[in-house]
């Protein structure tokens, strides 16, 4: 084989090379964009059932409408941009949760609250 012809062959066989690690990369990064988009629909789901759409909605919608964009930018194969709006919606979606959880339990001292109030009030009542 004369040196035209391997180099050639060469070049043929790097160019395979080159477009299989490219190839490799780009199913790697919808792997992982594909489970980061996966853990957001997660986040959310999880702030949902922590009664966030009652105690912090503004936060849940937040969180929603990045999950929404992870999705769209998904579906148009920009894996990393899916991958960091899914990151951004997990993190917003467990401030949601943990902001619903907060203001649960401000909700239920305030009750409390009251309630001994309301008891200190009546023993007064009785005590006179």
């Amino acid at each position: 084989m004369d040196g035209k012809k391997m180099w050639n062959l060469l070049s043929v066989v790097a160019a395979v090379v080159v477009l299989s690690i490219a190839g490799g990369c780009s199913s790697m990064n919808a792997n992982l964009a594909g489970e980061k988009v996966s853990r957001g629909e997660k986040a959310v789901a999880d702030a949902k059932e922590s009664n966030a759409i009652l105690n912090a909605p503004d936060d849940l919608a937040v969180a929603q409408t990045k999950l929404g964009q992870a999705n769209d930018a998904f579906a148009k194969q920009d894996y990393e941009e899916a991958a960091r709006l899914a990151d951004q919606a997990s993190v917003d979606a467990d401030y949601a949760r943990a902001r619903a959880t907060t203001q649960k339990n401000r909700k239920t001292a305030d009750e409390m609250k009251k309630n001994i109030e309301t008891l200190r009030q009546e023993i007064e009542r009785k005590s006179k």
